[in-house]
């Protein structure tokens, strides 16, 4: 004969509850899975689509606005706020996110900065981030946003994307690749990079070679504050927006004469630099 104490009587209650809860409802086994719930709303060429049937119906245009957008990180509700204020400026023809949406790299955290991309009423372009490739971050950016290393044109510019984190990776830029999508930059009105890490410290014959290879301007993230600088002997600007945290990002406005750089929050824009098109 058996006998069953208060406290067993409990323990099975209790694992009866869980077993129970478990059966009702999705449980994540794993913060280290790769299937994040991720729509083809966030993939670079979904959006690179998107952005070309909308210059097939505008046609040339004499201005347009790039809002630039960086480290949601761990405030996804921040960067959802950025997000909804930038769908209602009607200049703005697509956003550029400039790495580390996630904090992490874990599914979680994908799946919340996806879900707020997704409310974006322009194509949203991202390049991958030093914090986006930690754990099994690499796997999912190549499953739901694609490449490292991409780029598109625009109004007769070219916007090239490249991967610049030496924490995670090796022989990184790829100067080969670099070099050769920069080729025909005489025939454009403008070429412009963007990355998560402006030109390294330790590598700043970066700037040098991106000038040199007919660069206009370097756009970027990775600092947590607005940034703007050039090396005095090369004068190509790099352009460094803030994290979203603030409820802040950067506006890029491009005309054939040349191109403005603001410092923005939700209620109003500072220019940070003007500059007319050298070439």
């Amino acid at each position: 004969m058996h006998f069953k104490t208060k406290k067993s009587i409990r323990l099975i209650s209790v694992v009866s509850i869980m077993l129970f809860v478990l059966s009702a409802c999705d449980y994540e086994i794993s913060p280290w899975a790769t299937d994040a719930n991720c729509s083809e709303k966030v993939s670079i060429e979904y959006n690179i689509n998107r952005l070309a049937n909308y210059e097939a119906q505008v046609g040339t245009k004499n201005t347009y606005q790039v809002a630039v957008l960086s480290d949601p990180q761990m405030y996804p509700g921040a960067f959802e706020k950025v997000i909804k204020y930038v769908n209602t400026l009607p200049e703005v023809d697509f956003i550029l996110l400039t790495g580390d949406l996630t904090e992490t790299g874990i599914k979680a955290e994908f799946e919340w900065v996806c879900e707020a991309m997704e409310k974006a009423k322009q194509p949203i372009l991202s390049v991958i981030g030093n914090h986006d490739a930690l754990a099994f971050g690499t796997d999912i950016w190549h499953k739901y946003f694609g490449p490292e290393d991409y780029s598109f044109t625009y109004q007769n510019s070219k916007f090239i994307a490249y991967n610049d984190n030496k924490y995670e990776f090796s022989n990184v830029p790829d100067r080969d690749w670099l070099e050769q999508e920069a080729q025909g930059y005489e025939t454009r009105d403008y070429t412009m990079v963007f990355s998560h890490i402006a030109p390294w410290d330790t590598d700043l014959a970066l700037s040098e070679e991106l000038k040199n290879l007919g660069v206009d301007l370097g756009v970027h993230g990775h600092v947590h504050k607005f940034d703007y600088w050039q090396l005095t002997d090369v004068q190509l600007p790099h352009y460094a927006t803030t994290f979203t945290k603030e409820e802040s990002f950067g506006l890029l406005s491009i005309n054939p004469a040349g191109f403005t750089l603001e410092n923005c929050t939700l209620d109003k824009c500072e220019v940070a630099q003007i500059r007319n098109r050298s070439r």
